[in-house]
């Protein structure tokens, strides 16, 4: 009897901890990442629909505003430091990096953070002042992924963050 029961509490846990098993959150997000000794500034024209006071939504999974003007800091080889430069994120796992860019903004401007003159101009149809175009399939897109977990004492929130790097670098920009 006592084993009956024992293997029966048995079974009983085993299923408890397969059934407690915690789902990871998986996001897509695109980064724009300063490879300059100069700090930049960044304005994004979003698309029209969704600006409200200088904001935009960063997410489609809920929540999160982003300005659409920030000055954006030299990153160096940091590529854990990245937040800053974070566009936008999806839950959207196979959406290629420049095409969620496309769908998101309808141009981006960079420039020097201390000079007011735009140096670099993303649009959908063109690109001045950088040799590649953010918006396009042939961009340069560099790939890591993230693990995390979000949480506290009583529960945590495992997360896998797939980021899609575009740098802006000093020899790719093009002065016409």
């Amino acid at each position: 009897m006592n084993r009956i029961i024992l293997t029966g509490i048995a079974v009983f846990a085993a299923c408890c901890c397969i059934s407690c098993k915690e789902k990871v959150h998986e996001i897509l997000q695109i980064v724009v990442f300063n490879r300059t000794d100069s700090l930049l500034y960044i304005k994004l024209y979003p698309q029209k629909t969704t600006v409200s006071g200088g904001f935009y939504p960063m997410s489609d999974i809920g929540g999160g505003h982003k300005l659409t003007e920030f000055d954006l800091s030299p990153g160096g080889d940091a590529y854990y430091d990245y937040w800053d430069g974070v566009l936008f994120e999806t839950k959207d796992l196979n959406i290629a990096p420049y095409t969620l860019a496309a769908n998101i903004f309808d141009s981006i401007h960079v420039g020097f953070a201390n000079n007011d003159s735009v140096i670099i101009s993303f649009t959908h149809n063109r690109v001045t002042g950088y040799s590649e175009n953010i918006f396009k399939e042939n961009s340069t897109w560099d790939f890591k992924i993230s693990e995390y977990t979000l949480g506290d004492m009583r529960s945590s929130n495992p997360q896998k963050a797939y980021l899609y790097f575009f740098q802006i670098s000093e020899d790719k920009i093009t002065i016409e």
